[in-house]
């Protein structure tokens, strides 16, 4: 495209759109609008970017400014899975992504943005050749079919060039973790396309759990249809639970990998045009919510939170929902992790939700659980076959470890304001209902030990024990009030009226105000780390149910108190956790940003998530515990599913509603949103 006609058609672009009242009219060039002017923002820089995303054992990134600058890599381990893409154009080769074959140059990478379900690269050539890869994970929860599939598209689109083709194949890391274990690869046909397949000569399912582990058996499969290939992995088995094998959910009506892969073929055409409409439509949501920043870092957390869960079947043809997580013992349905992933899950599927929750509540409702608290975790992924967090031995005192190791208030918290939630979506407490003695058991511990909590740990874990810890006493309060609640709601549906419900409700009440005594008295107009540490402060992002189920049990003063000082605290990289370190939680920052009174306020704490994203040198999928000062390094724990809690605003009212002008009673039996 020569300049002048260039800037003959952005000059029209421009003059169309600026008839327009919103910024919906530019989202097809790209441009927003931003203090009444529009601009074209230079899109957020992935510290490392989604290319494959499907699921714990399928998920390759590329750490690097341009995919062609080095190896593609495990989403967890940094372990190198060289996925090898070269481009063909007029009998001249260049590599799109992978440094081999090292002597084919590089085409020029342009442009690399992330969407929820796309990843959209960029390149061109001083001499006209133009080219576009797309990676496309259907991770859209509408079609739990398309959901399921472990196969990502890849599309290439190129212009400048008379004929053409692309050559794509994975090194054979890509199916295994010991790199000397011997690999077969075959050449077969799917639905009449040219298919390679790879994998270990010797197979062993499930046979190796760990935390930064590539998955060690299966096989991975790429399918050449043209201007486009499919990438799959076989997993053969998904997930032990106690003495069954789990398949995925695609498998449920017996169907073969081969199947459904022609399955995925032949609807390459109509996941496409349905991942483009639902990234536009997600990407202006997010814009409308909280800015572009916003909606760049809800597009990057989108894809890292599906691809960290695996979705199966389970023993009676029910949905499970697995996370795996990273950097903490590798754990398996971490119920401290799916919390912080809730906002996402609550946002897109009431199934997806029930299918998190339900394998806890199976297990903690068996004999294989013995206490009165909720469970932390389910095993070791992929083996759900019992908590392994801190149910061994202490390796600090040489006893076995405490019920307070195990999270009991921290869990039984999360739980309840979980099927709160899902409740409040589906508009009944049906699903609760289903393990209404447990429900109640986890309350009744919360009664005993919730409001000024001993010396426990709780899902920030990695600051270590504390008591009379201020934010873990809020989580119980809101999750006796969400209780009351559920227990209301199932009066209502039993049409046998009590007044349990409002005893329960009076009791919260009574807690918050109690505990609004014992916090004041934090720094600088915050209240306070634990109750018997004047001066100190930590970010309350359990707040945050407060607004989102409508309880009301907190005043506003509280909430613009809270948000005023942590902006007034806020570092280069963002709000410190607490008052004792500088490092931080952006999930937790962003439940912070959801009940921001102001605009400004929400971009302050949302900015500072977004340039840590976007400038910090720990080049690995987006850590979720960092530095605020210095360079913005990570921490620890990378690629974790805990950043869906960025949807968190996208259960709230927009900052300029959340000044709440009366305080009604909350029709609990709808979803706010």
């Amino acid at each position: 495209m020569s300049a002048r006609f260039a800037t003959l058609v952005l000059s029209l672009a421009v003059a169309t759109a600026a008839s327009a009242e919103d910024a919906s009219s530019w989202a097809w060039l790209g441009f927003v609008r931003e203090g009444g002017a529009v601009v074209s923002p230079r899109p957020l820089r992935p510290p490392a970017v989604p290319l494959v995303t499907c699921d714990p054992f399928f998920s390759v990134w590329s750490p690097h400014d341009r995919l062609t600058d080095g190896d593609t890599t495990h989403w967890a381990s940094w372990k190198t899975q060289p996925l090898s893409i070269v481009l063909e154009a007029d009998g001249v080769a260049y590599r799109l992504c992978g440094k081999e074959p090292s002597s084919t140059p590089a085409l020029e990478q342009i442009a690399c943005e992330v969407r929820p379900l796309t990843t959209v690269v960029r390149y061109v050539s001083a001499d006209g050749l133009s080219a576009t890869l797309e990676f496309l994970t259907a991770k859209d929860p509408s079609d739990l079919e398309a959901f399921s599939r472990p196969v990502t598209y890849l599309t290439a689109l190129v212009e400048g060039a008379k004929m053409w083709k692309l050559r794509v194949s994975f090194g054979p890391n890509i199916c295994r973790e010991d790199e000397s274990a011997a690999v077969a690869t075959n050449a077969l046909t799917v639905a009449g396309r040219p298919a390679v397949r790879l994998g270990r000569i010797a197979q062993n399912p499930l046979g190796s759990p760990g935390d930064t582990v590539r998955c060690d058996w299966g096989y991975a499969w790429t399918v050449d249809c043209g201007d486009h290939f499919v990438l799959a992995y076989d997993d053969v088995k998904s997930i032990r639970w106690f003495d069954q094998d789990l398949q995925a959910y695609w498998r449920r009506d017996g169907k073969s990998f081969e199947k459904m892969l022609e399955d995925a073929v032949g609807a390459y055409a109509a996941v496409r045009e349905r991942a483009q409409a639902k990234d536009a439509a997600l990407l202006e949501a997010f814009r409308l919510r909280g800015g572009e920043k916003y909606a760049r870092l809800c597009a990057l957390a989108w894809r890292q939170s599906f691809a960290a869960c695996k979705l199966v079947t389970g023993p009676n043809g029910e949905l499970m929902y697995f996370s795996k997580e990273n950097g903490s013992n590798g754990c398996i349905g971490t119920v401290d992790v799916f919390y912080p992933q809730l906002p996402l899950l609550l946002y897109t599927s009431a199934e997806l939700t029930r299918a998190t929750l339900r394998p806890i509540l199976e297990y903690a409702s068996s004999d294989k659980w013995n206490y009165d608290y909720a469970p932390h975790d389910l095993g070791q992924y992929p083996l759900a076959t019992g908590q392994v967090y801190s149910m061994g031995t202490d390796p600090k005192t040489g006893k076995p470890h405490a019920d307070a190791d195990r999270m009991p208030v921290e869990e039984c918290g999360n739980m309840l304001i979980a099927l709160a939630a899902l409740a409040q979506k589906d508009g009944n407490a049906g699903f609760a209902e289903q393990w209404w003695p447990t429900v109640t058991k986890w309350a009744e511990y919360l009664k005993r030990f919730g409001f000024d909590p001993g010396d426990q740990l709780c899902t920030d874990d990695f600051a270590g024990h504390l008591a009379h810890n201020a934010n873990l006493s809020l989580k119980s309060i809101l999750a006796l009030r969400s209780y009351a609640m559920l227990v209301e709601m199932r009066e209502r549906a039993r049409g046998e009226p009590s007044d349990e419900s409002d005893r329960l409700k009076l009791d919260s009440l009574i807690m918050s105000m109690q505990w609004i005594k014992a916090a004041i008295g934090g720094r600088d107009g915050a209240t306070r780390l634990a109750f018997d540490q004047p001066e100190t402060w930590s970010l309350k992002y359990n707040l945050v149910w407060d607004r989102v189920l409508g309880f009301g049990l907190f005043p506003d003063e509280v909430f613009r108190g809270e948000t005023a000082a942590y902006v007034r605290f806020a570092n280069k990289f963002g709000v410190p956790l607490d008052s004792r370190k500088t490092y931080t939680k952006g999930d937790w920052t962003m439940w912070c940003a959801a009940v921001a009174d102001s605009r400004e306020e929400f971009d302050s704490l949302v900015s500072g998530v977004y340039r840590f994203a976007d400038e910090t040198p720990s080049r690995v999928p987006l850590s979720d515990w960092y530095e605020t000062v210095g360079e913005g390094k990570m921490v620890g724990f990378l690629a974790r599913s805990v950043v869906g809690g960025f949807l968190m605003p996208m259960l709230t009212p927009a900052a300029e509603d959340n000044v709440r002008r009366t305080r009604q009673p909350h029709d609990e039996g709808r979803c706010s949103r």
